[in-house]
């Protein structure tokens, strides 16, 4: 494989196009054997903790697709960065390895969990709903990333799951300093207690795990919270929902906050009976008045820019 790699890098020359995709692929190929090995024998599901890095560290664009843009009414320092967020985005910085290989850890421990998990509409073990729901690679990408060019300090999770997603602003959070704090909530009892406890073990003091509905609990935080600059909704999937968790948290957002909205074209047949209107929820955010700046990444992930 290495070697094919190779021979299409020379044959292309060092600065022809493709030749850097070219070049990252075969990179990644010298590395993850080596990252492997020097994991250990404690790795239970290797192939899983491959893929989980080559996705923190493979080359990566996603298209950025603006929705709505106003040339006034907003902080002039926010719009620049958020720019320069757009760019980097387009290209999707890698994660630090040393961070890449400690989640990479924790997801094996999930893949290796046989514990029963049900709601109202599926039922399975814990591994697979982990492997459904949670943040790996790219997406965590996103996320640090945003953390990293909007310099947030104060941060808001909707939909806390099994805390992956956390741990990557977690980590990008730390990068920033001392002086950090994030807040998730999670409706479902289960998840709540597994990712509260990974979360406690590893960021006491820098993360407040709540439990309930977002409808119940962010009326609650808005009167005890310091104002967030940045707020991920990984929560209930479906229009009334993000328009619904949007509007309470409103009081929530500090000026120049930004939101980044997951799953936005969702509609999955195993978790809604009906046709969950994710897409008219998300454009119904963008709409909203104190939203200056609202794009797409991909296909699956709104952000907007708060005024």
């Amino acid at each position: 494989m290495l070697n094919r790699l190779l021979q299409a890098f020379n044959r292309g020359g060092g600065n022809a196009p493709g030749a850097a995709t070219i070049r990252d692929t075969a990179n990644l190929e010298i590395l993850l054997p080596w990252a492997l090995a020097k994991a250990g024998e404690e790795i239970r599901f290797p192939v899983a903790y491959l893929e989980f890095l080559r996705t923190c560290l493979e080359r990566k664009r996603f298209p950025i697709t603006t929705v709505k843009k106003n040339r006034s009414g907003h902080d002039q320092d926010s719009a620049r960065r958020f720019a320069s967020l757009l760019g980097a985005l387009s290209t999707l910085p890698a994660i630090e390895f040393a961070v890449a290989a400690r989640l990479a850890r924790v997801a094996d421990t999930f893949h290796s969990n046989p514990g029963n998990f049900q709601s109202n509409s599926w039922f399975g073990d814990i591994r697979a709903h982990f492997e459904m729901t949670s943040s790996f690679g790219h997406k965590g990408r996103i996320l640090t990333t945003i953390i990293r060019f909007m310099r947030c300090s104060r941060c808001l999770e909707l939909g806390t799951a099994y805390g992956m997603s956390a741990l990557f602003i977690l980590e990008a959070l730390a990068a920033q300093g001392l002086d950090t704090q994030l807040t998730t909530v999670e409706g479902s009892e289960t998840l709540y207690e597994i990712a509260s406890r990974l979360l406690d073990s590893r960021f006491q003091g820098r993360v407040s795990c709540e439990y309930g509905w977002t409808s119940h609990v962010l009326p609650r935080l808005a009167g005890n919270l310091i104002p967030v600059d940045f707020m991920f909704h990984d929560a209930g999937h479906s229009r009334q929902d993000y328009v619904g968790d949007f509007q309470a948290a409103l009081p929530l957002l500090a000026p120049g906050a930004v939101v980044l909205i997951d799953d936005i074209n969702w509609n999955d047949p195993r978790f809604a009976s009906t046709n969950p209107q994710c897409r008219e929820g998300w454009l119904a955010v963008a709409s909203h008045a104190r939203v200056m700046w609202a794009v797409e990444i991909g296909q699956e992930m709104g952000l907007v820019l708060l005024n």
